[in-house]
């Protein structure tokens, strides 16, 4: 089995369960309850609170080293993603 193949079924895998980019790229998290939301809501079907622009994704990349090209997630120590291949900017 190739290496694509594997990554494939791995992002599938996540998918199906709930986690990854794409799932992360759904869900919107209201501030004033925590009640999850899709990221189509505009307010909060719980506490009626306006939700925020930012999906789940968005947040944690903010917080965290990514590609440029792809928007991958990666340690700060990398030099090229393992997504795309690109090389990757050192941290300032």
């Amino acid at each position: 089995m190739t290496a694509e193949k594997c990554e494939a079924i791995r992002l599938e895998t996540m998918e199906e369960l709930g986690f990854g980019p794409e799932a992360m790229k759904r869900i919107k998290v209201c501030p004033r309850c925590g009640e999850p939301s899709e990221s189509s809501e505009k307010v909060c079907r719980y506490c009626r609170s306006e939700l925020p622009e930012e999906t789940l994704f968005h947040i944690y990349r903010g917080k965290h080293s990514s590609c440029s090209n792809c928007e991958t997630v990666v340690p700060k120590w990398m030099r090229f993603c393992p997504q795309c291949g690109m090389r990757l900017k050192p941290e300032q």
